[in-house]
């Protein structure tokens, strides 16, 4: 334990140095001392002149020091006022005057933190958040109600009822069902947050880019949110994006990162990895480029590594019964290590996140990019496994995205960074700049100048030639430019020549019987769909066996089909949001052409979209209580849900209404109790504010 000589002597030297270098030392300091109680006058003061105030000692302050911790003190929506630091302070204070910002900071910063001050300041009675994933989705939707579920209605899925106040948080796919509600009522704060997601070339973008132009124009402030920009650039023709925002570009950091680069080192990775984590480090985050280097990497690992304990093992337990006996996903979290991907099913991911952030005996996270894009955590190290991302090389932006999550306020002073692979070496960039560059398909909709136009027009004339009436020609292109149809114009054509194929059977997907579903045997439609991609090909060959058995459990579709379990995983999320999309799409067209026919396949769409779950069964396992557990409190008449008129917010009520010791008490007196149900109760409980 260093003495109070030793520490006035290294903050005479911290004194002396550069503001970041200033900081990034302090925070060194900070983590060699460890106990907060030893923080001496001059201590305080140099965190003070950082303006990192949430670190000062109170109890050891000097009275100067103490009141600027009081003045710095704001209603986060907490039972007590907690304490910004000075940029923090300085953001909120601009956002309550009514300014449109766009902030780029350090994932380090506390963003969310401005977020819930504004809300708990300025009370606005509507609020739409937009994040990437349904996994940000939920950590914001638990956040927000346990500090202002008794206030706002938390919406977070289609058909919710209004009330006089709300906050929405979506990913972008969701939030266009609720544009003229919001319209009505008033939009009164609209967030977009990780908003680099508008340089993105993928095909969510273009979704994305229509979210912001629409919901902009209804909004009364805005405030977008990145991290590690120094430069973001609207480079569409009138700055529709950030027009009338502020820019607020801002470095400061509220940790210190030590990077190690031990690929220069002798020795293979493997060997380097079981140094490290034999001495016992304390949690890890290791980034690998694919799934399939994740499955690898925890096979290493499993060589050297068991440390499990009574609670990882009831997980892994719960997990063999209900997916596979022979799952390795499984066999790793009875040893302490976690696997993050997109893939699996979303209420895993958040119990082993938990898990990770609380049980002492797990300690790994091995991760692909759902690291940065899925999850807030962190952790005191991270580790470099691959700097590729897929196929392609660590671009210097994701890099430090990555890495941003090494060390966290009063958690971890300082992130240790260690860099296994450098095969092809990262460059790490002076400037970090995002452009956004509209979507092609975002210009087109939205009859923006786009030198894709006249290729669309071709395409337009070859659909009036083949519909052959004006209105219903004028009234296809309007649901595409309203996204009302999300497939492109090139996809809507292929539909329309493969049409009267379609019309042949369409009507049966109503059936309650998929053998019956004739349309998915017709080839030209598959096509269409997979258009040569062996993944979105063999998930459409499997919408029946989901259709007969996922109801049912995991365990007896993978016994009555080929589908290995990480397979199942990947044909899931494809049927639930590329095929029902695809589907949705056919409706809407079919409708528009043959409206005579009164054909409506909704009931076949909601059965894909919800994986041929009960649709509130599905819903639920965004919110932590997974499908085999809904299947039991249907089975013992806790709710019906096969009731097709049964909604969300119903069924939270009547969750609300009961409470975890019910609940086990019901499975007990059915001898249907399995020991990790308690903790996945407690934890959807938890996200009910209960």
């Amino acid at each position: 334990m260093m003495t109070n000589e030793q520490i006035f002597d290294e903050c005479k030297r911290i004194y002396t140095l550069e503001d970041k270098e200033k900081a990034n030392e302090l925070f060194r300091l900070l983590d060699k001392i460890g106990d907060k109680q030893a923080y001496p006058h001059v201590l305080n003061h140099l965190i003070r002149e950082v303006g990192i105030y949430p670190y000062i000692n109170q109890d050891t302050a000097i009275f100067s020091d103490r009141l600027v911790c009081e003045c710095f003190k704001a209603d986060v929506g907490e039972n007590e006022p907690k304490i910004l630091h000075r940029e923090q302070s300085r953001i909120l204070k601009r956002l309550l005057e009514g300014e449109n910002l766009i902030l780029s900071a350090p994932t380090s910063f506390g963003k969310s933190f401005i977020i819930d001050a504004l809300i708990a300041i300025k009370k606005p009675s509507n609020i739409l958040i937009i994040v990437p994933t349904i996994s940000l989705m939920d950590e914001a939707r638990r956040r927000l109600t346990l500090k202002f579920g008794g206030e706002y209605h938390i919406i977070t899925t289609s058909g919710s009822q209004l009330k006089d106040k709300n906050i929405f948080i979506f990913p972008q796919e969701r939030a266009l069902e609720y544009f003229e509600n919001l319209r009505e009522k008033s939009l009164d704060l609209f967030i977009v947050d990780e908003f680099y997601k508008m340089s993105n070339k993928d095909r969510r973008t273009h979704i994305l880019h229509n979210i912001v132009n629409k919901f902009k124009n209804i909004a009364k402030q805005k405030y977008y949110i990145c991290p590690n920009a120094d430069d973001i650039e609207d480079k569409s023709k009138n700055k529709i994006f950030l027009a009338g925002l502020k820019k607020e570009i801002l470095t400061i950091t509220t940790v210190a990162l030590n990077k190690f680069d031990l690929s220069k080192e002798t020795g293979s990775k493997e060997l380097k990895i079981q140094n490290l984590l034999k001495n016992e480090i304390g949690k890890s985050l290791i980034y690998v480029s694919t799934k399939p280097n994740s499955k690898k990497l925890c096979k290493i690992l499993l060589k050297f590594i068991k440390a499990g304990n009574e609670e990882l093992n009831s997980f892994s337990q719960w997990l063999q019964k209900y997916y596979a006996r022979e799952w390795d996903f499984a066999t790793n979290i009875k040893n302490g290590i976690g696997q993050h991907n997109s893939a699996i099913h979303r209420y895993i991911q958040q119990l082993q996140v938990k898990l990770f952030s609380e049980n002492p005996s797990m300690n790994i996270m091995v991760s692909t990019t759902s690291l940065i894009e899925g999850v807030n955590t962190a952790a005191r190290n991270i580790i470099i496994w691959n700097n590729q991302v897929a196929n392609d090389s660590l671009n210097s932006f994701t890099y430090k995205n990555i890495i941003g999550r090494g060390g966290r306020m009063f958690k971890y002073f300082v992130g240790n960074i260690y860099l296994l692979d450098n095969e092809n070496k990262i460059e790490e960039k002076e400037v970090e700049k995002i452009d956004i560059n509209p979507d092609e398909e975002f210009l087109y909709r939205n009859d923006l100048e786009n030198p894709d136009l006249e290729s669309k027009k071709l395409i337009e004339q070859k659909l009036f030639s083949l519909i052959k009436d004006k209105q219903k020609f004028q009234k296809l292109i309007s649901y595409i430019k309203n996204y009302k149809i999300i497939m492109n114009i090139e996809n809507v054509l292929q539909i329309i020549e493969s049409v009267n194929e379609i019309m042949k059977s369409i009507k049966h997907l109503n059936n309650d019987n998929p053998d019956s579903w004739g349309l998915l045997e017709v080839k030209s439609v598959g096509n269409i769909f997979s258009n040569n991609d062996k993944k979105l090909d063999r998930a459409y060959k499997n919408i029946k066996v989901f259709a007969k058995y996922n109801w049912n459990g995991t365990s007896t579709l993978l016994n009555n089909s080929t589908i290995n379990i990480d397979d199942y995983f990947n044909i899931e999320k494809i049927i639930v949001f590329d095929i029902a999309s695809f589907f949705n799409d056919i409706n809407e067209i079919q409708q528009i052409l043959y409206p005579d026919k009164h054909i409506n396949i909704s009931p076949f769409v909601s059965k894909l979209s919800n994986a041929f779950l009960p649709s509130v069964v599905y819903t639920l396992e965004e919110f932590g209580l997974p499908r085999m557990l809904s299947k039991k409190l249907h089975k013992y008449n806790f709710i019906n849900f096969e009731n097709n008129d049964l909604k969300i917010d119903e069924a939270l009520e009547k969750f609300k209404e009961s409470n975890v010791e019910e609940i086990i008490n019901l499975f007990k007196k059915y001898k249907d109790f399995d020991g990790f149900d308690e903790y996945i109760l407690k934890y959807f409980y938890n996200g009910l504010g209960k």
